[in-house]
Parts: C-alpha cells; structure tokens; sequence
C-alpha cells in the first residue's frame, strides 16, 4: 500500500482492562501473553500469543463484501526481537501464512491482494530470549471514506444504573471522535435525568435527554430515529440500556459504514452477559412462511467462543446473510429512516425483525459484523411466552406475516401449536391473552397506535385476571416435593412419543387436587414434557425471583383451543383483505409524522393525568 494511497483504520487490537471485559480474555488472546494496557501486551521469553480470537481476528470476508475491499495491512510496534507471523483462512481450509516479519520497532504486515474466500486474518507473534511487547496495532484498509456522523439513541425504562454504566462506557476517550451526539429516551416512572451530569459525557460528545410516556421499544427506537433525521447525522446507532459495551465495536461499525456500498444496516453480535465468553447470537434469518427466526449457525447457537478456537470451526468462518440484527445495536443509516420511515407501533417484540425486512425490499439490507458485539442478558433467560410479552409476541409475528408474507397456513398453523404447547404446560393465561391478539387483528391496523401506551399495562391486566401473574415467594404453597426437578427430558423420538402419549393420556383424565399443594417445578423443566405431567405446579420464574402458579382444567383447556382454533381460521379466511389493509397502512404507521402525533398525543394525556 503506497504512501500516498488514501486508507482508513478499520479496526485496532484492544484487550480487556480497565473494567472492559476482564473476565472475557479469551476472547482477545491466546496463549503466553499478559495484558499491560487496552492496546498492548507482553509475551514471555520463548512463548507465542495468538489474536486468532473473536475481537482480534480481522473479518476480512466482510469488509471484501461490504466495501469491495480487496487487501489489509496490519501496522503494529513490537518492543524486544520477535517474530510476526499474518495468516488468513478461508469458510473451508487451514490457515495460510500471508506475511512475516523478525525485530522490533514499527512494524508492517500487508495481506496482498485477498486469496479467493478469504474471511479472516490474523497475527500471531512468537517471542526468543527475552519478552516481546506488542502495541498500537491497527489494521488499514484502501479507501476513500465517506463522513460518517452517529447519533447513538438509548431507549430506557426504569433502568438507571444500567444506563449509567452505558453511559459511562460511552464517554470513555476512545470514543470522542466516533459519536456526534448521544440521546436517551427515558420512559419509566423512576426518572434517569438525577443521575445525568450535564448535557455532555466526559469525553464531551453531547447528551440530550428526552422524557416521554412508555411507547415500548419501538416507541423509544422510533423517536432516536426520527430525532437523528434533524440532527444533522448520517447513521442513528440504536442501542439498549442493559447492555454492557465493547468501546471498539462502535468504532468498527463507524469504519466500515464509511466505506459500504448501498447504505446497509450493520448488527452487531450478542455476547452472553451470563456466560461473557458465550456467542448467545451472530445473526438471523427468516423463515419466511412460518414468519419465525433462525440462526443462521444453528452450530455457533450459545457457543462458548473460548473452547471455539476460529482456525477449527468453519461455522465462524461462514459469513452468511442476515434478514434483521437485533435492535441491542444496530447502526441505521438515516437515508434508510427517510425512505422507509421508522418502527412500526409494535411496542415490543418483532419491531426490529419486521424493520429489516422492509428495509432490505427498499435496498438496504442487513450485514452483521464480526468482531462487533456487546454483552446481554439473552432472550432465552426471560418469561416473554408466559408473561404479559406473550400478547405482543404473536399479535406483532401475524401483522409482519400479513405485511411481509402472502401465504397463511403456516404461520397460523405454528402458532396454534404454541398454544397447545401452552395448554400442556397449563399456561391458560398465555392463550388467554394470545386470543385477545389475535381478536386485535382482526380489528385492523387502526388498533396498533391506538393500544400503544397500553402496551403493557393492559396485557399484565388481562393476564392477572387470567390468574397467571407472578406470585411474591412469601405467598408460596408448595409442598416441597423433591428439589423443583422432576422426570429428564426426553431423547429421541421414540421417548418423546412415549412422553407425548403420557402427557395426553394425563391432559384427558380427571384432575386430582393434591392435600400436599403445588408440586414446586425449577423454570428449566417448565416444558410440556414436565408440566404436562403435573395438576397444579408452582413454576419459577426466568429471573429467579417470584412464581407462577399453574393449574390444569380440561374445561378451560379446551374452551381455550377452540377459540384459538377459530380465531385463526376467521384470520386465514379474511387473509387477502386484512393483508392489503396492514400493507397499504404500514409506510403510514411507520411515517415520522404518524409518530410525532402519537408523542404528542402521548404528552398531553400525561399531563392531563397529572393535571
């Protein structure tokens, strides 16, 4: 790469310290290495350290993709006589060995030109009789950036320490210069505006605070997105307030939007914030028919990147398309936002699946990027199938349906096996409150902004009257059978038949009230195999804190499924006309102007509550 050829740094080497990932090394470095500061480490005499590792490997794959860039240079300082060694690696193959370089001082790894399925590269440095000091490593690709200005828009409720800590991740001084302003959208009754020093984070990129009614997540999303269409920006970074945040990964999302061709949106990944070495999400795709998620490497689904090694596992070295990134971070372009408009008026739930799908038909599409990430607490450690969440988490998959897919069968034919799913766990209320969805669509698209500030207030409502709310410990009546574990799962086919037939040979026969009280069941066997079994169980909650109490009735069960059999069958009937109505509404629902008037109408209801 000539001196005089224009480049960009698109990504640093950075390590954990200083609070940033700490229990997370390995996905930094390998081997005889110590960390002495976020750009350097030290390697000992006669060892080797290896940056093959999720954060330090270069996704040359994507950058080729996105931004037509076709080589790399890693420029680096070693202090002490070491040897430097680049390799890349395709999907499928073993590592090649691109670039070599002996000594000290500042040194230049260069890829050439990318060999054909070239996805990643790396450096790995081997120290001689003394210890090896590596720095200030930055990998520079040719180009000719485009200005890139983000406004990072935090959608928050109730959570103030963890909004603080975001924040204070956010002012730290490597991000100065990557974020032109930060807005966060409070809409909780325990006000985050005490805790906000001024109008600036500490490395003084600006912070305005906006207060408004709880809209949901695609209310408080919605308004960063149509806040950063006046605010003088090209991308709006969407981010959620209970995360913990990789400084780098903005900085890597900021990079590559300066070069990618065609405005996409760019994800990034979900780390476990349980098990912080754990890959909980690298990307969706959608099975378009059932409108339902997949992983697009079921084999990487919660894999502990430590025990992963990137040179022994294609499937992180397969760079596949994604439909829609999860709005925990997602970097919109605003070009994006004006031709498509923002969230349509879900609340929760599906907002973010449903806004790529109709931003990739408009052009943009959807790229995840490697080595891009935050931490989470994942989805699969919530109650949203039995909690008031349930209600938006079918109403909004059957709404994307009638937007996005013309054909029906399937998706009601899936989600009327949750509700049987439901019934064999003797979840009532979750079908209870499924059926209320499905009564809403068929109202038509005029009941999405209407219901939006009840979003969930009236879900926990009707599932409280439909007895399945969370129950205080204190309350507890359980007999205190065993340790809240039961019968194993069943493995196989043949012993998830004989449990099936089990299960419905127990759903059909009479009821038999216990004098000992509810069984007590651990929220890991909370599935039909273990409560199908049951009469009445006291099932604990996903957070640990608290219980469902489930009873089982054959009258309500079947009343039920009736009901949510008919109801599907009116929804698959009136498909083609509901359909045209929810497509034909949706650019309006989406518009900025359409939401302008919900926070306005939202602002003078609560200052009339007040009044």
């Amino acid at each position: 790469m000539g001196a005089d050829t224009a480049s960009i740094v698109a990504q640093r080497l950075v390590f954990p310290t200083g609070g940033i990932a700490a229990d997370a090394e390995a996905l930094y470095l390998r081997g005889d290495a110590e960390v002495e500061g976020r750009d350097a480490v030290r390697i000992a005499p006669h060892g080797a350290a290896s940056f093959a590792t999720y954060f330090n490997a270069f996704p040359a794959g994507i950058w080729a993709e996105a931004g037509g860039i076709d080589r790399a240079t890693l420029r680096l300082t070693a202090d002490g006589e070491g040897t430097h060694r680049l390799y890349g690696i395709a999907a499928e193959g073993a590592p090649h060995l691109l670039a070599e370089v002996r000594g000290s001082g500042d040194l230049v790894l260069d890829t050439g030109v990318f060999f054909e399925g070239l996805t990643w590269a790396w450096l790995e440095t081997e120290a001689a009789d003394a210890p090896v000091r590596v720095s200030a490593g930055e990998w520079h690709v040719p180009a000719h950036p485009a200005p890139v200005r983000i406004l990072v828009a935090i959608t928050t409720m109730n959570r103030v320490d963890d909004c603080v800590q975001v924040l204070d991740a956010l002012g730290g001084d490597e991000l100065a210069d990557t974020i032109a302003e930060v807005v966060v959208i409070d809409q909780g009754s325990d006000p985050i505006a005490p805790r906000l020093t001024g109008s600036a984070l500490a490395n003084d990129v600006p912070l305005r605070l906006i207060e408004q009614a709880n809209l949901g997540g695609s209310g408080g999303f919605s308004r960063g997105m149509i806040e950063a269409q006046d605010a003088g920006v090209t991308h709006v970074l969407l981010l959620d307030d209970d995360v913990r945040v990789e400084p780098e990964s903005l900085r890597r999302l900021h990079a590559l939007a300066a070069v990618s061709v065609g405005a996409p949106l760019l994800g990034a990944h979900m780390l476990s914030m349980l098990e912080p070495t754990v890959l909980h999400s690298m990307g969706e795709q959608m099975d378009r028919r059932a409108m339902w998620w997949h992983s697009v490497e079921p084999e990487l689904s919660s894999a502990d990147l430590a025990e992963r090694p990137l040179e022994s596992t294609p499937a992180l070295r397969r760079f596949r398309p994604v439909d829609f990134n999860g709005w925990w971070m997602c970097l919109i372009p605003v070009a994006a936002v004006r031709r498509v408009g923002a969230s349509l008026p879900f609340f929760i739930k599906w907002d973010d699946a449903e806004y790529g799908m109709r931003a990739a038909a408009a052009g943009h599409r959807t790229i995840t990027v490697p080595g891009a990430a935050l931490w989470h607490i994942p989805w699969t450690s919530k109650d949203d199938g039995l909690d008031w969440q349930a209600y938006h988490q079918l109403r909004n998959r059957v709404v994307t349906a009638l937007v996005h897919e013309r054909r029906p069968r399937r998706v009601l034919s899936a989600t009327w096996a949750q509700d049987v799913n439901h019934i064999l766990c003797l979840q009532y209320g979750s079908v209870y409150l499924r059926n209320i969805a499905l009564q809403d669509i068929l109202t038509g698209p005029e009941h999405l902004p209407a219901l939006l500030r009840e979003g969930r207030t009236r879900a926990q409502r009707i599932l409280v009257d439909a007895g399945q709310g969370v129950h205080p410990d204190a309350e507890s009546r359980a007999s205190g059978r065993g340790s809240g574990y039961g019968p194993a799962a069943p493995r196989g086919p043949r012993a998830q038949a004989g449990r099936l037939l089990r299960v419905l040979a127990h759903q059909l026969a009479a009821v038999r009230p216990s004098a000992a009280g509810p069984e007590p069941v651990a929220r890991a066997q909370g599935k039909w195999w273990r409560l199908g079994l049951a009469d009445e169980v006291e099932l604990r909650s996903a957070t640990g804190k608290g219980f469902f109490r489930l009873r089982r009735s054959r009258r309500e069960a079947f009343s039920l499924l009736a009901r949510s059999a008919w109801l599907r069958i009116r929804i698959g009937l009136a498909w083609p006309v509901l359909a045209r109505r929810y497509r034909d509404a949706a650019p309006e629902l989406a518009d900025a102007a359409s939401w302008k008037r919900i926070y306005a109408e939202a602002d003078a209801a609560s200052r009339d509550s007040v009044g």
